[in-house]
């Protein structure tokens, strides 16, 4: 009797006792988009919860820009182009293959649309096109001369009259139209670029190297080939001004720069197809050539796509031109003290 008793007392605690939180058996869940909130609704296991939950791929890059560790998952599609365009920018390809690994789904465009804010390209390739000729230096520009110009003497500088109250975007929006010049003048990265524009008259081209520490003094240079330097000359607002900077690959520096930048003078002038080919397989030779490039492609108002034209760049002495016209004359401490002289009066 006694083991009886005790035997239905341990049953009714049994029953009051609470069944311990099971997780689900294997198969029991239902398909679909319900099996996780049907696992949370009838499991107490957290692991098992824990194991079906989405999983969010997180994965850190460090930033070239600032040194600082970036959650890529925390940006917008559009901020890890910027961030993949700094990262090519600065040559740290594991850190782009880590960012691109960390987005499947954005691997191709990401890499895409990087090189293409780094290198822009507007146009499509002509077959018979070369690659870009920009600089490897980003220091070394170059710049198609007026005929008036004497970089060897005078330096690249604004014209005489300029105004200085206008802005990189109001320089660039003008070019050489404008009736009233600014402070800024204008370079290019791409050797190909100054070449095109110089063949057209035989113009001249300067080569130059810009000084260490230009870059340092804010609001000096700006080099469009920059995604972050073009938006700060035109921000929001570039238009087909814009597009015409990068696809000229220019840099504005506001001032100019002094002859002691200047590291060669060049001519340009068109060459037949034989020549240039002669010329590039070494076949011709000429102790005056220092380049032969082919022009890119060209598209007509009527989208009619021009062929490249081939160009030979010699290099060119500079010879002993007369003092130029007053109006030119720079500002120089001989100009000063000439212009500062009391005149004499009969």
């Amino acid at each position: 009797m006694y083991a009886q008793g005790h035997q239905a007392r341990q049953r009714a605690r049994d029953a009051e006792r609470q069944a311990p939180a099971r997780g689900p058996r294997p198969g029991a869940l239902p398909s679909g988009p319900g099996a996780l909130l049907h696992l949370q609704r009838t499991a107490g296991n957290a692991a098992a919860v824990r194991a079906l939950a989405p999983v969010v791929q997180r994965t850190a890059v460090t930033d070239p820009r600032t040194k600082q560790s970036v959650e890529s998952s925390g940006l917008s599609p559009e901020e890890r182009v910027a961030l993949a365009a700094q990262l090519l920018r600065a040559k740290k390809t594991k850190e782009l293959d880590r960012l691109r690994a960390a987005h499947p789904d954005e691997q191709d465009s990401l890499s895409e649309r990087a090189l293409r804010a780094v290198m822009p390209r507007y146009r499509d390739v002509h077959p018979e096109s070369e690659g870009e000729s920009e600089s490897e230096d980003p220091s070394v520009f170059y710049r198609t001369l007026r005929p008036e110009e004497l970089p060897l003497r005078n330096g690249l500088r604004p014209p005489v009259g300029h105004d200085p109250a206008k802005s990189a975007a109001d320089h660039i929006r003008a070019g050489s139209r404008a009736k009233v010049k600014s402070s800024w003048v204008s370079f290019t990265r791409s050797l190909k670029t100054a070449a095109a524009w110089a063949a057209e008259n035989e113009s001249r081209i300067a080569k130059v190297k810009l000084p260490d520490g230009a870059r340092v003094e804010e609001g000096r240079v700006y080099d469009t080939t920059d995604p972050e330097q073009l938006a700060a000359v035109f921000g929001t607002s570039g238009g087909s001004a814009e597009n015409f900077a990068k696809a000229s690959q220019e840099v504005v520096v506001r001032g100019g720069l002094g002859a002691e930048a200047v590291l060669q003078v060049f001519k340009a002038k068109y060459l037949t197809p034989e020549q240039y080919e002669q010329y590039k397989t070494g076949a011709a030779t000429d102790a005056g050539l220092y380049a032969v490039v082919r022009t890119r492609a060209k598209v007509t108002e009527n989208k009619q796509k021009l062929a490249p034209k081939p160009i030979g760049i010699y290099q060119h002495q500079e010879t002993q031109l007369g003092a130029p016209k007053r109006k030119d004359r720079e500002r120089t401490p001989e100009n000063d003290d000439r212009s500062n002289r009391p005149r004499i009066t009969t």
